[in-house]
Protein backbone atom coordinates (compact mmCIF):
# COMPACT_ATOMS: atom_id res chain seq x y z
CA UNK A 1 0.00 0.00 0.00
CA UNK A 2 1.37 3.17 -0.78
CA UNK A 3 1.81 6.06 1.57
CA UNK A 4 3.04 8.77 -0.84
CA UNK A 5 0.34 10.29 -2.52
CA UNK A 6 1.25 13.09 -5.82
CA UNK A 7 4.68 13.03 -5.03
CA UNK A 8 5.99 16.78 -6.22
CA UNK A 9 9.53 16.79 -7.81
CA UNK A 10 10.25 20.12 -6.86
CA UNK A 11 13.64 19.63 -4.90
CA UNK A 12 17.41 20.41 -6.21
CA UNK A 13 19.90 19.97 -4.34
CA UNK A 14 21.80 22.97 -2.84
CA UNK A 15 25.38 21.49 -1.69
CA UNK A 16 26.41 18.07 -0.38
CA UNK A 17 24.34 16.76 2.27
CA UNK A 18 20.74 15.16 3.61
CA UNK A 19 18.11 17.15 3.02
CA UNK A 20 14.11 16.63 3.85
CA UNK A 21 11.77 17.30 1.63
CA UNK A 22 9.61 20.12 2.53
CA UNK A 23 7.11 20.04 -0.39
CA UNK A 24 6.52 15.87 0.44
CA UNK A 25 6.01 16.87 4.11
CA UNK A 26 9.44 15.73 4.93
CA UNK A 27 8.01 11.80 3.84
CA UNK A 28 11.16 12.02 1.45
CA UNK A 29 14.69 13.33 2.03
CA UNK A 30 17.07 13.71 -0.22
CA UNK A 31 21.53 12.64 -0.42
CA UNK A 32 23.39 15.42 -2.08
CA UNK A 33 26.94 14.30 -3.08
CA UNK A 34 29.54 15.19 -5.23
CA UNK A 35 29.28 17.09 -8.68
CA UNK A 36 28.64 15.73 -12.25
CA UNK A 37 28.52 17.96 -15.28
CA UNK A 38 28.15 21.34 -12.48
CA UNK A 39 25.46 19.79 -10.58
CA UNK A 40 25.61 17.16 -7.48
CA UNK A 41 24.29 13.43 -7.85
CA UNK A 42 20.98 13.62 -5.65
CA UNK A 43 19.31 9.71 -4.72
CA UNK A 44 16.11 10.12 -3.13
CA UNK A 45 14.71 7.90 -0.42
CA UNK A 46 11.32 7.72 1.18
CA UNK A 47 10.59 7.49 5.33
CA UNK A 48 9.03 4.20 6.46
CA UNK A 49 5.34 4.07 7.57
CA UNK A 50 3.95 6.92 9.44
CA UNK A 51 7.69 8.68 9.91
CA UNK A 52 9.59 11.43 8.46
CA UNK A 53 12.91 12.67 7.52
CA UNK A 54 13.99 14.89 10.95
CA UNK A 55 16.65 17.50 9.79
CA UNK A 56 18.39 17.31 13.26
CA UNK A 57 19.44 13.48 13.28
CA UNK A 58 19.29 12.72 9.85
CA UNK A 59 17.09 9.79 10.43
CA UNK A 60 13.41 8.88 10.03
CA UNK A 61 11.42 9.60 12.91
CA UNK A 62 8.10 9.93 14.22
CA UNK A 63 6.68 13.62 13.83
CA UNK A 64 6.22 13.90 16.91
CA UNK A 65 10.13 13.23 17.76
CA UNK A 66 10.95 15.47 15.00
CA UNK A 67 12.11 18.97 13.73
CA UNK A 68 8.70 20.12 12.60
CA UNK A 69 8.63 19.59 8.38
CA UNK A 70 8.44 23.03 8.02
CA UNK A 71 11.29 24.15 10.29
CA UNK A 72 13.89 21.75 8.51
CA UNK A 73 15.33 24.01 6.31
CA UNK A 74 16.31 26.17 9.52
CA UNK A 75 18.31 22.80 10.21
CA UNK A 76 19.87 22.27 7.29
CA UNK A 77 22.93 24.01 7.97
CA UNK A 78 24.00 21.14 10.47
CA UNK A 79 25.46 19.18 6.87
CA UNK A 80 27.70 21.01 7.57
CA UNK A 81 29.06 19.30 10.61
CA UNK A 82 28.82 16.06 9.39
CA UNK A 83 31.00 17.48 6.06
CA UNK A 84 33.97 18.73 8.31
CA UNK A 85 35.37 15.11 8.13
CA UNK A 86 36.57 15.30 11.51
CA UNK A 87 35.50 12.21 13.86
CA UNK A 88 36.54 14.32 16.89
CA UNK A 89 34.08 16.78 16.44
CA UNK A 90 30.30 16.09 17.59
CA UNK A 91 27.67 16.07 15.25
CA UNK A 92 25.87 18.33 17.29
CA UNK A 93 26.72 20.79 19.78
CA UNK A 94 24.93 21.92 22.83
CA UNK A 95 23.61 25.44 20.38
CA UNK A 96 22.37 23.00 18.04
CA UNK A 97 20.33 21.26 20.40
CA UNK A 98 18.85 24.15 21.95
CA UNK A 99 17.71 25.79 18.82
CA UNK A 100 15.51 22.52 18.41
CA UNK A 101 14.99 22.31 22.20
CA UNK A 102 11.49 25.29 21.15
CA UNK A 103 10.24 22.60 18.84
CA UNK A 104 10.84 19.01 19.88
CA UNK A 105 9.79 18.03 23.13
CA UNK A 106 12.54 15.54 24.93
CA UNK A 107 15.40 17.30 22.39
CA UNK A 108 17.56 18.39 25.51
CA UNK A 109 18.41 14.59 26.47
CA UNK A 110 20.53 15.02 23.44
CA UNK A 111 23.82 16.36 24.35
CA UNK A 112 26.52 17.07 22.22
CA UNK A 113 29.51 16.42 24.77
CA UNK A 114 27.44 13.40 26.62
CA UNK A 115 30.09 11.58 28.70
CA UNK A 116 27.42 9.31 30.64
CA UNK A 117 28.11 6.33 28.00
CA UNK A 118 29.90 3.30 30.11
CA UNK A 119 33.71 2.78 28.82
CA UNK A 120 34.11 0.35 26.78
CA UNK A 121 35.71 -2.40 28.69
CA UNK A 122 39.55 -4.01 28.05
CA UNK A 123 39.72 -7.15 26.90
CA UNK A 124 42.62 -8.80 29.04
CA UNK A 125 45.22 -10.93 27.48
CA UNK A 126 46.17 -14.49 28.30
CA UNK A 127 50.19 -14.74 28.73
CA UNK A 128 51.22 -16.38 25.42
CA UNK A 129 53.11 -19.84 26.32
CA UNK A 130 56.09 -19.57 24.08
Amino acid sequence: NLLLNDIRSTFSCDGDGYYADVDNNCQIFHVCHGFEEGRPRQWSFACGNQTVFNQLTFTCSYPEEAVPCDRAPDFFYLNSNVLQGDPEVPFLNDQDVQNAAAFVPGVNRLSANRNDAPAPSTPTRRPSRG
